[in-house]
């Protein structure tokens, strides 16, 4: 939890750092100075250290719309802060004049999420909502999680396949090559018999195995 609460605080500084052309080491934590953010980052860290899952995606992200109070006086939404954090992230449009995503927010996201885009395929087990203080008149003010399995987690084997082309050799020495492959781990070796330029014939030669033994 520790590792991942200071990785979160560490991107906000950064952002910060940036948004006012000076170091992290240097930068004021506008956001990070209230209660309720300290809370909000060690909070998550905690939560996903709870949830144990191997890997977080999210839908695009809405910031809303119209300007927010800031400790340099009134910004447009997003913040100068929760712009950069969320470079490179795709947003979701919002016709709502509110500050839906702060800066705190933008950080704990990018550091924990893996890709944002449409619900993946899940078997979903648990759903849970978070509403915040908030009300707003056009949606609820509310976050929601499903936790579950997609097809992907589900156990698989992996193997690679090398492949060369050997032209010009002698078919005893394929076999010699072969029998060695097979006998250094490789799970199947086969031959194929094709044509390259100026019709020439070669054969294919293709070997399974796993990462390990490609070493």
């Amino acid at each position: 939890q520790k590792g991942l609460a200071h990785k979160i605080f560490r991107r906000l500084a950064e952002a910060e750092a940036a948004v006012h052309g000076s170091t992290i080491e240097r930068v004021h934590f506008h956001e990070v100075g209230a209660i309720d953010s300290i809370v909000d980052i060690v909070g998550a860290a905690v939560a996903i250290d709870l949830l144990g899952v191997d890997r977080i995606e999210a839908s695009p992200v809405p910031t809303g719309r119209g300007t927010v109070q800031c400790a340099h006086g009134l910004m447009p939404v997003p913040a100068p802060g929760t712009a950069e954090l969320l470079k490179g992230v795709p947003l979701a449009g919002s016709s709502i004049e509110a500050e839906l995503t702060t800066p705190t927010g933008a950080a704990i996201l990018t550091s924990v999420v893996s890709e944002f885009g449409l619900l993946p395929e899940m078997r979903i087990e648990s759903i849970g909502y978070g509403a915040g203080r908030r009300d707003l008149a056009e949606q609820p003010n509310v976050l929601r999680i499903f936790v579950g399995t997609t097809a992907e987690s589900a156990e698989t084997d992996r193997v690679w396949m090398l492949e060369t082309n050997l032209d010009d050799l002698s078919g005893e020495l394929i076999g010699y090559c072969t029998e060695q492959l097979l006998s250094a781990g490789a799970l199947d070796v086969f031959t194929t018999a094709i044509g390259m330029k100026n019709n020439r014939p070669v054969v294919l030669l293709s070997v399974l195995c796993t990462e390990p033994a490609i070493g």
